[in-house]
């Protein structure tokens, strides 16, 4: 029935809650790095582990790239028709909303490095981040978790054909076509690469099963506005068990059931994942009431407004506040450190990545809104 829908007339709607689950994204990535520094401390409750649950803040980052696949699909798509013409303004486009915020972090990175290590190599590390192949030349990645802009830009680069092609074939067939073609190389990859592949995993030829339920997302929402769900709840935490399937598929134990072909359980694992973030996605953005209520507050508007600055600057912010708070608390163990480390991190950075955000994003969104209309 919602294949069957995929070709029809397209529709225009606009929503609310995306800043909140860019938020929950970012603040768990936070987590997750914070946790990680501190040992991966456990925290039982009866039977339940609650700091395996709260690892799910590890995969924020495929959380942002399925949000991603929604809005380059849906904002695109649904506003007018796009064509060969308009291929180059989006990159252009796309690039001064990234640009300013993600160099003057690299640049920071990279003066840290120099300061730790005089003979870092900088200007292949410069080169490196100024293309954006941070995780293709990760020897000359200044931060790790600036991996994730390659495949954000590398699905910049696909997602237009598709918006040219659906005008010409129709969705399905465009879309099927893209997803066949990059499916192939990551499973060509796989077997011909075996454990060698395991930089496809950073890629798009793996990544892009998670922006793709994005944009499935977004045709969905563009097609069926109103569609009602009975028991949103129930869909809700079915959702967020696929989620949670999808995590199990890439966890230690699975990879290691196979030594050569562990990539395709990543690459299973991510498509898994993607679907289930794609649903809760959907969920959030036609309710109502309570999870839209929940999710468009203003404490996660505003930190999913500055989700992209927080993103960038706490790999500066996070371990020396590790270390600090294992100084200032030598008697205090478990998960009350990363606990703590998370909140001191939250103080500093909030105010910091809220000036990024405003010098480095927002007047450089208000000029490209401004020559886009000259």
């Amino acid at each position: 029935m919602i294949i069957a829908a995929l070709d029809k007339p397209l529709s225009k709607s606009r929503f609310a809650a995306l800043d909140g689950l860019r938020a929950f994204a970012v603040l768990g990535v936070l987590w997750i790095h914070i946790w990680t520094v501190h040992g991966n401390p456990r925290y039982v409750v009866g039977k339940l582990d609650l700091a395996s649950v709260l690892a799910l803040g590890g995969n924020g980052v495929d959380l942002f790239f399925v949000i991603s696949g929604f809005c380059m699909y849906y904002f695109y798509a649904g506003n007018r028709q796009f064509c060969y013409a308009d291929f180059g303004a989006f990159l252009k486009k796309r690039w001064i909303r990234l640009s300013p915020a993600f160099y003057t972090a690299c640049l920071v990175y990279i003066i840290a490095k120099l300061t730790h290590d005089g003979s870092y190599p900088f200007l292949k590390s410069a080169l490196t981040c100024l293309t954006y192949q941070n995780a293709l030349f990760s020897a000359y990645n200044p931060e790790g978790i600036l991996w994730s802009l390659t495949p954000e830009w590398q699905f910049y680069i696909i997602v237009p054909f598709l918006l040219i092609y659906q005008n010409r074939y129709g969705f399905i067939k465009s879309f099927t076509v893209i997803t066949i073609c990059l499916f192939a190389i990551a499973i060509a990859g796989v077997m011909f690469l075996k454990s060698g592949s395991d930089i496809l995993s950073s890629q798009i030829f793996f990544r892009y099963f998670e922006f793709m339920w994005g944009i499935l997302a977004g045709r969905l929402l563009l097609l069926q506005p109103n569609l009602k769900l009975p028991y949103k709840a129930l869909w809700l935490i079915g959702f967020i068990l696929i989620t949670y399937a999808g995590r199990v598929l890439i966890s230690k134990p699975v990879l290691m059931l196979s030594t050569n072909y562990y990539n395709l359980f990543k690459l299973l694992g991510f498509t898994v994942m993607g679907f289930g973030f794609s649903g809760i996605i959907y969920l959030a953005l036609t309710s109502k009431q309570r999870l839209k209520n929940f999710l468009g507050n203003k404490v996660f508007s505003f930190i999913g407004k500055i989700s992209f600055s927080l993103y960038l600057w706490h790999g500066l912010v996070h371990r020396p506040v590790c270390n600090w708070v294992i100084i200032l608390f030598p008697n205090t163990s478990g998960i009350s450190l990363p606990v703590i480390s998370f909140f001191i991190s939250l103080i500093i950075l909030i105010p910091l990545s809220a000036a990024s955000y405003y010098l480095l994003e927002h007047n450089f969104m208000a000029r490209n809104k401004t020559s886009n209309h000259k």
